[in-house]
């Protein structure tokens, strides 16, 4: 089931090996990349708008009795960018959360 999720599981993946790698395990100093985390999540953001457009041009070819458009395929492109949608929030939603535990800690 993951590896039909396409970019997504490709950055989960990616989070992992990173967090393998991470100092802390491998005791070797490493300079910090500042634009890691954005760039992952602007790379979240792009691949959920992306699956979004393709299922909307699947879902208009095949309103428009496209002999090449596939039912199940549209409705896979659109669980997919559903999926992926979901996902991107329920990352937000988390990072919300924990910065609103960070600013409500007593001093």
């Amino acid at each position: 089931m993951i590896d039909k999720m396409g970019p997504v599981s490709g950055l989960l993946s990616s989070a992992v090996t990173d967090a393998i790698k991470s100092p802390s395990l491998t005791n070797k100093p490493q300079a910090l990349d500042q634009t890691s985390f954005a760039d992952a999540i602007a790379k979240a953001l792009e691949s959920a708008s992306l699956s979004a457009d393709k299922a909307a041009e699947m879902g208009k070819r095949l309103q428009m009795d496209d002999p090449t458009a596939s039912v199940e395929e549209t409705v896979i492109a659109m669980n997919t960018s559903s999926l992926q949608f979901t996902a991107v929030v329920q990352a937000r939603n988390k990072i919300l959360q924990a910065y609103n535990d960070i600013m409500n800690m007593p001093v």
